[in-house]
């Protein structure tokens, strides 16, 4: 696994048109700050972005599943990643790697360290097979659940390696 640069403050969830899966871990993430994690998440800052514009509000199927867990996503607005967004960020995690990884990677090939602080959600949380998370889109509810479930499992895992990097020397 490559090392990341630094601790992890600012942290973006990327997918192709963050209505679905970056915008998900993305309140999901930031759930968890509010609830399990209050205090070993401090000063961390989580966001969402996608490569494309499509539609500026989340899909059904992700406001649905995050309704059901008690998560408000009311403020969420699509947006597209630009170079500033990038470059702020100490950690970028895409759902796939020809989509999300590639297209970033030669999208924004100029920018500083960026080898060093984008990979793939499942790759950063430590699995080493099926790292890709396909797109739910067009899903039925049950397979679109279980793509989000498969993410907040990811997030989890992510979170818990950001808490233990944050807190060694």
């Amino acid at each position: 696994m490559r090392t990341i640069l630094t601790k992890i403050h600012n942290m973006l969830f990327l997918c192709s048109g963050n209505t679905c899966r970056s915008p998900f871990a993305e309140y999901f993430a930031k759930w968890l700050k509010e609830t399990k994690y209050k205090d070993k998440l401090k000063g961390i800052h989580f966001d969402s972005a996608g490569l494309y514009h499509y539609y500026e509000e989340p899909q059904e199927g992700t406001l649905k599943y995050l309704n059901s867990k008690g998560v408000n996503m009311s403020d969420f607005k699509a947006k597209d990643v630009d170079a500033d967004l990038i470059e702020k960020q100490d950690l970028i995690l895409g759902f796939e790697r020809k989509w999300h990884i590639n297209k970033l990677k030669r999208k924004f090939k100029n920018s500083e360290n960026l080898e060093k602080k984008v990979f793939l959600l499942m790759e950063f949380a430590g699995e080493t097979e099926n790292l890709e998370i396909k797109d739910p889109f067009y899903l039925d509810e049950r397979e679109y659940n279980k793509v989000l479930q498969r993410i907040e499992e990811g997030v989890i895992k992510v979170i818990e390696k950001i808490i233990i990097m944050n807190n060694s020397e």
